[in-house]
């Protein structure tokens, strides 16, 4: 995911999840075990900027 932002650009990732079926599991697993990955790599935030308004987080990355 990392190598596609640097080669193509981009502000953020979209995902889906398999066949469509979004559950408990599927929630857990990606904010569990793919976010933190992301995190470490720099690819997606770890914490907000204090007093930011919520469209002033979104726009902030």
């Amino acid at each position: 995911m990392g190598e596609v932002m640097e080669e193509v650009g981009g502000d953020g990732f979209m995902s889906t999840t398999p066949l469509l079926r979004l559950n408990r599991r599927y929630i857990a697993e990606v904010t569990d075990g793919l976010v933190p990955a992301l995190q470490r790599r720099g690819l997606t935030r770890s914490a907000y900027t204090p007093g930011n308004t919520l469209r002033q987080n979104l726009l902030e990355f």
